[in-house]
């Protein structure tokens, strides 16, 4: 696969493997303001990200505390599916420390707080297969994207940002990428030269001496 573009990503490496001039992605750029496909889930203080790559769905959610990032969460300022982060799995103390981080107060107060936190990352993570999202490749006519909630698409956006390489390593993610190009988005650029009508036939298996009787004594 050649990708045609105006900025390098990091899975580009497997062009160097050799590229196939019939298969090309355009990779440019932009921005569109869209109808939430999903319920928004923004706030304040963290939002949540979906990362569309090669007809799959990554959800991921970045926190912060004004500009200041979270002290005890640091390890965990960016859950997403990489590493094996299951969302389901993650401890109730990890919650914990981002309410207490983001509203202080008494220990139920916090408790509340972390229970509805924690509700809010499954839900974001229940969205991976939603048709919503997965409607947005064909949508676009894209192979990658980023939404997030509220209502903005960054369409073939630079997934290096994102640290995407966590989740798919560079030869993996170039691989998905160009057997997604190849089958819903890419249409051979070298056409064929026709075939004569004679050709065709020979194909099928026909030739000058298919219909002819042979001659008896």
């Amino acid at each position: 696969m050649r990708i045609i573009s105006d900025f390098q990503d990091y899975y580009d490496v497997g062009m160097q493997n050799g590229i196939d001039p019939q298969l090309q992605y355009r990779r440019f750029r932009q921005e569109e303001s869209i109808k939430s496909p999903v319920r928004s889930m923004y706030t304040d203080y963290y939002r949540f990200l979906y990362i569309g790559f090669a007809g799959k769905i990554y959800p991921r959610m970045e926190g912060w505390f004004g500009k200041r990032q979270f002290k005890e969460a640091t390890p965990y300022n960016t859950i997403e599916p990489s590493s094996g982060v299951d969302p389901t799995l993650i401890e109730d103390a990890f919650f914990l420390v981002i309410a207490k981080e983001l509203w202080g107060g008494g220990e139920k107060y916090q408790k509340l707080g972390a229970k509805r936190i924690k509700k809010q990352v499954l839900e974001c993570f229940e969205f991976k297969n939603a048709p919503e999202l997965l409607g947005l490749f064909e949508q676009f006519k894209t192979a990658i994207f980023v939404y997030q909630t509220g209502g903005t698409i960054v369409i073939n956006e630079c997934l290096n940002r994102y640290n995407f390489q966590k989740i798919l390593p560079p030869m993996e993610a170039f691989q998905e990428l160009a057997m997604y190009v190849g089958a819903r988005l890419t249409k051979p650029v070298i056409q064929e030269p026709p075939l004569s009508d004679k050709v065709k036939a020979e194909i099928h298996g026909f030739d000058k001496h298919s219909f002819r009787k042979e001659k008896t004594k």
